[in-house]
């Protein structure tokens, strides 16, 4: 007779998944444009991305060879990404008549450009970006992050971003740059010269594909 609890939970969990699977997805901002290849995949479907396709809760977006992405999200805030590179929005949470307001976003491979929108700007609003090596707190920020010198680098273009690796922590305002190698402590903070910009730069934009970093 024990078995029957175990058969209810697990009958309560296979419903609730046909629920989940059943519901329909949460629109949280467009594709701006895109350049080559892009796709999204959400509850194990995968369609092509292009400009002014919907941008879901939870999508993950990857882009190929030579590809570009830039997206805005219902607050404002645009994110960029550059070729091979993979975005999922963990968490979006802004209703204007309130104060809530949260924004996760993680950028599991590849370069990024993100421009805070009024989530970031909101008092008491919360914004993360999560990347492989580094969490990243932003306010009124425009940030770059990729891998770049054999390493993973973070530039703050506008605003102050804090940078957390698994050995630390470092503040960067606007023009700072700092790296993380695989010991996962962030190098001291410098101004990052006008050719490593350039080439970060490079790595986000619409055009020619860069060069490998």
């Amino acid at each position: 007779m024990r078995t029957i609890p175990r058969l209810v939970a697990v009958l309560a969990l296979v419903l609730a998944s046909a629920a989940l699977a059943r519901a329909e997805p949460v629109a949280i901002g467009s594709v701006d444009k895109v350049q080559a290849e892009a796709e999204a995949t959400l509850a194990g479907r995968t369609r092509p991305l292009a400009a002014s396709s919907d941008l879901y809760f939870l999508d993950r977006c990857r882009t190929g060879e030579g590809a570009r992405l830039e997206a805005t999200l219902r607050d404002g805030t645009k994110l960029t990404l550059g070729e091979r590179a993979n975005l999922v929005v963990d968490a979006f949470v802004y209703d204007p008549g309130t104060s809530r307001a949260e924004l996760a976003v993680r950028f599991a491979k590849g370069a990024f450009l993100f421009v805070g929108g009024r989530i970031d700007g909101t008092p008491g609003g919360k914004t993360i970006i999560r990347t492989p090596t580094a969490a990243i707190g932003v306010r009124g920020t425009t940030v770059w992050g990729g891998p770049i010198d054999k390493g993973f680098g973070v530039l703050a273009l506008d605003g102050e971003v804090t940078v957390t690796g698994r050995r630390g922590t470092v503040t960067l305002r606007k023009g700072e740059g700092t790296m993380i190698f695989a010991d996962g402590a962030p190098r001291p903070v410098v101004v990052w010269p006008a050719e490593k910009v350039g080439r970060a730069i490079a790595a986000i934009s619409f055009g020619p594909a860069p060069g490998r970093q």
